[in-house]
Parts: C-alpha cells; structure tokens; sequence
C-alpha cells in the first residue's frame, strides 16, 4: 500500500472520511489490491468476522469478483462452497437478464442504430473472463440524440415498460427531454437507455459529441457495438460511483481493472474530469485508489486534481458528502446530502416546452366527508362542442381515496394515439377519508384525439403486485370526476 501520512485520518473534512470503509473496504481491498498477501488476508478477515447470511446484494456483487480472483485458495474456508453458490447465482442471473435484451438489442443493430456499452457489459464485452466476476442484471446502453427515440420505439414496441410508471404515449410525447430511463420486460428483462453518458450536473455537450464519435468498435455476443474510450470510462465509473456508489461499489472494480489494463492518457482524463466538473469525486476515487487500495496513480495527476494535502476542499465537499455510505452519516449530514442531491436534480431538470407536451401541476386538498362509489382508473371526457383543432381551456375536478402517505399521484389526458398533457398532484396531508384535485389551463386538441381519456398512472413500475406499502405509495389511485369542462378557447369570446 502506497503511504502518505496526511491521507491516513478518516475524520472531516479530510478525503478519507468519504473513502469506502469497515465490511466494504475490506472487501474492496480484497477484489483489487495490487497486493495478493494483503487481499486475501482481507478476505479471510471478512469472513471470519461476518456472517455470510448478512452480506447485502453490493457486497454479493464484490464476493463474486474475490471469488474468481482466489478461488481455490478459499477452499479450506467453510464458506467456500456458498461463496461458489453465490458465484454461480450472480453469473446465472446475469446470464438470463443477458437473454432477455439480446433480442431487443439486435433489433436496433439491424435498424442501423449504434449503441454503446456501459458499466458492466462494457467490461465484459472487452473481456469475456469478466463475466463470472462482474455482476450485471441489467443493460446499459448510451445511445446518439438521433437514435435514442427510435431504440425507445424499439423497446416500446416489444412491450417494455418505463419504471416510472409512466405510459408509452406520455413517454414518447416527452422522449426529447429524457436524458435516461430504464425499462423493464418479463421476470429479467432491465435495460437502461442513456442519451448522456454521465449524470446531468456533468454533461457537457462538445464532449458527448466528442465521446460518440471516438468510441470504439466491439464484439458483444455476436453482435458489432462500440465501447468508450478508457479515459471516459475512468471518468465515467467515477462520475456514476460518486453518487451513491456504495450501494454497488462494482465502480471501484471497473476503476481498478481499466487502471490495470490500459494505457491511460492521462492529459485526456484530467481535461475531461475537470470540463466535466469531476474534480471533486476524482478527488475522492484516486486518493483511495492510491494511497489505500495500493494503485498507482501519477503524481502529476494526484497533484492537478487534490494536490498534496488531504484536506477537502469547499468545492469537494459536495462531492465527499455524495461519495460517503449512507449508513455511516449521521441524521444532520444526511439532510445536508440529500439536500446536495435535490440541488443537482433540481438544476438540471425540466421539459422541453417547444417539443413536449404540457405538465400541470397543483397540490391535494384533504376533505374529511368519505369518498362516492364511482370510482376508476380511466374517464371518458365528454365534450358538448363539436370536436375541433385548436387550443382548448379545461377545469377538472377530481375526488380520491385520501392517501395515507406523502406521494405523488400521476394522472395522463391522452386522445386516441397521443398524449396531451400530463397531470400531477402533490400530496402532504395524512388526514381525512378524501381528497380533491383541481386542474385547469390550456391544451392543443386535434380533431382525431376524439375520444379523449384521463387516466390514472403509477408513479414507479410496481414488479411486486403483493406488496401493499409499495402500491400505497407509489400504485395508481382510482378516482371519481366531480366535474370536467372542455370547451374551445373561442367559445368564451
């Protein structure tokens, strides 16, 4: 391990506070320390210290790779054979989620479209030995602006679903503003679309251009796809395993095994880090890459990007509090994270009004009187006028079961083949057997969007259709029209 006093206290605001720590430091000492004594003395530390029944799905997901870095040298261990079962568990799970987009994958290949691999198929796709080692359930794919609506049509038109609930009309009716959505099909079927490659608070548009046009080509189970180039996959591991990485910690791993097997330019990586707004989970990522897992990083890298002290500095704090496991931040630092996290989506968020169509958006209002029996999950509007092109003005007043926890109730107004607009209410307020939703504004109507339906919609894609707190928070609420007026904006002249 590479020593540097400065860097070995684990207190704030130092660097080392938002390293990986206890159980999942072990474990990533043992996956990719350059040290083979030092990794499997970590590993078999682990194991004798912790119950292999408690082990989360992240740490699952490192045992696999430590698994096939050891394996024979754990046999003597007496969880060796369920370390092998949970091997063979994670490569078979994989290997059906593989299966499931194959076909969908090959669709967009034949129709011309490029994707590029990410994350996990990436590694695997530039070595096939990966794949015992790395799990991966799902499928990420970076598509061209010009070919993310038509891989989105593909998987639409294979009947795959947004996990957000939404519809394919209200999708497709806002694909322009979607920088990424994961879909799901059947029991394995995960693939996640990305029209950027790293979280919105770091896109930059000349470098997505510049990241297309120099990926490289790739063999990927028969079929020719394209893969980034090493730097951007540094950064990107980096970008995406700052936020929130210790839930899967598999960024580190990818980290580890490009540092190890490519020749990295490292004038290309700091431009692209620092044009990117990386600085800070670089910081982060290197200084425990280097100074704890044993990696060697340049020092004229090590100095552009956190310098010789360890100290964060104010610009790196945002990214120490993104970095850090959840379960070790006390009560006051979480607020502070999630408020670093809202900050980042808030900023970068919202639709294309010139191409999308419209959201109106208001808040509940708790009644205490028990809610009518009349209740769906889709109405009919009727409109006394002849159906007409044109901007239309509208007032909607709904009644719902009140929910018994704060959530969001998502509801669509789709014609025939399309979607007009989309509405959402905010819900706070626990009491009362009731609650009223009131919409109104203006929407453009064609004359074939006749009949025109409100639906009710799902905040979230619910796979578990048993489990009541999931449906309570985030299912579809029936509800019942009190009043619906349509009319044409020149009717009221």
């Amino acid at each position: 391990m590479t020593s540097a006093q400065p860097f070995s206290s684990r207190k704030f605001p130092n660097l080392g506070w938002a390293w990986p720590s206890g159980r999942r430091d072990q474990l990533l000492v043992a996956a990719i320390c350059p040290d083979e004594c030092r990794a499997l003395a970590s590993i078999e530390a682990w194991l004798q210290e912790t119950d292999l029944d408690d082990a989360t799905f992240a740490e699952h997901r490192l045992l696999a790779a430590i698994t096939t870095r050891f394996d024979a040298l754990l046999s003597s261990h007496p969880e060796y054979a369920r370390l092998c079962g949970l091997q063979r568990l994670n490569w078979t799970k994989s290997r059906m989620a593989l299966a499931s987009v194959i076909p969908a994958l090959q669709e967009m290949v034949t129709l011309g479209l490029r994707p590029i691999l990410l994350k996990g198929a990436c590694r695997v796709a530039l070595d096939a030995s990966e794949q015992k080692s790395r799990t991966s359930y799902d499928l990420d794919l970076l598509l061209s602006s010009a070919d993310f609506a038509p891989a989105f049509e593909v998987l639409a038109a294979r009947g795959w679903k947004s996990t957000r609930g939404e519809s394919t009309l209200g999708l497709r009716a806002r694909i322009s503003s979607v920088n990424a959505r994961n879909f799901k099909h059947g029991q394995f079927g995960d693939i996640d679309l990305h029209r950027t490659a790293y979280h919105a608070a770091n896109v930059n548009s000349v470098l997505d251009e510049q990241l297309v046009s120099a990926a490289t080509s790739v063999e990927f189970y028969g079929l020719s796809l394209r893969v980034p180039i090493p730097e951007e996959r540094l950064a990107m591991a980096i970008g995406h395993g700052g936020w929130d990485g210790h839930n899967h910690s598999d960024w580190l791993v990818d980290a580890a095994r490009i540092l190890e097997q490519d020749a990295i330019n490292w004038d290309k990586f700091t431009s692209i880090v620092v044009s990117r707004r990386l600085i800070g989970a670089s910081a982060v990522a290197l200084s425990y890459l280097h100074y704890q897992i044993g990696l060697e990083i340049p020092a004229k890298v090590r100095d552009s990007i956190f310098g010789t002290s360890s100290v964060g500095t104010p610009a790196q704090v945002a990214s120490m509090f993104l970095a850090k496991e959840a379960e070790q931040l006390s009560s006051s630092q979480r607020l502070v994270r999630k408020g670093i996290e809202s900050f980042h989506k808030l900023r970068h968020s919202g639709r294309n009004k010139a191409l999308d169509t419209p959201v109106f958006r208001t808040f509940t209002k708790v009644r205490k009187d028990e809610p009518g029996d009349h209740f769906g999950f889709n109405y009919q509007v009727l409109c006394r006028e002849r159906a007409a092109t044109g901007l239309w003005s509208f007032s909607i007043t709904l009644q719902i079961p009140a929910p018994s926890k704060t959530r969001r109730v998502e509801l669509e107004l789709n014609g025939q083949d399309r979607n007009i607009c989309h509405f959402q209410a905010f819900h706070f307020r626990k009491s009362g057997a009731s609650a009223l939703i009131k919409f109104n504004g203006r929407i453009e109507i064609d004359e074939n969007d006749f009949p025109i339906v409100i639906s009710a919609l799902p905040s979230k894609l619910i796979e578990t259709v048993d489990s009541k707190s999931e449906i309570d928070k985030y299912g579809a609420i029936a509800f019942s029209v009190i009043a619906a007026d349509f009319h044409t904006s020149s009717s009221q002249q």
